[in-house]
């Protein structure tokens, strides 16, 4: 005696539709979230840029007992079109050295020095007026010479003046993207900040 074989069903049309439908839009929510992550990972890249860079160079003054002059490009560079950090060792006071070579490295992809409208001063309230705001008090750009010294002050040229200041550092109108960057000259101390948004703000 056979065994009855059981009725076999596949999908129905409506079913089929309604799974790619649902595919569809998982897939349009991930490349949504895929292009914020990368303009945030782009803006984090730059702001460990600039962070590294100023460490690195407080770091060698106190190690090696130099001066550190320190720039922040306010332009892009025309051989590459993106924005510099640069350090240089300078030579000991009253000898024959020479200054060592000029470290320069570029912050990513499509991020610049920019401060974005409506974006507000960092929780150290060095000011905002331009992107990269430095001195003592602050101006836009910062010092012609600014320096790390062997007891790690971040100083005008005549290692007198402490200079503060913040470097704000996004991509050109994509305000989540804003980071920034504070020194503080009597310690030399550098902090990083990402901006939360509007009503969150600054966080450290």
């Amino acid at each position: 005696m056979r065994k009855p074989i059981p009725n076999e069903r596949g999908f129905t049309l409506l079913e089929s539709v309604v799974v790619v439908g649902i595919m569809v839009v998982l897939m349009g929510i991930a490349v949504i979230q895929s292009f914020g992550s990368m303009e945030s990972y782009q803006a984090n890249s730059a702001q460990d840029v600039v962070v590294s860079q100023l460490r690195v160079a407080r770091q060698l003054a106190i190690t090696q007992r130099r001066s550190v002059q320190v720039w922040i490009d306010n332009a892009p560079e025309s051989l590459d079109n993106r924005y510099h950090v640069k350090y240089q060792i300078q030579p000991a006071p009253q000898t024959n050295e020479v200054a060592g070579p000029i470290v320069s490295v570029p912050i990513p992809g499509a991020t610049q020095f920019v401060l974005e409208p409506g974006v507000p001063d960092t929780p150290m309230n060095f000011g905002n007026t331009a992107a990269v705001y430095i001195g003592n008090p602050p101006v836009a750009g910062g010092p012609p010479i600014m320096q790390f010294n062997s007891t790690g002050t971040f100083t005008d040229n005549t290692g007198n003046t402490l200079l503060y200041g913040t470097v704000f550092i996004g991509i050109p109108k994509q305000p989540n993207s804003a980071r920034a960057v504070t020194i503080m000259g009597g310690t030399g101390r550098v902090r990083a900040y990402n901006y939360a948004g509007t009503g969150t703000g600054w966080q450290e």
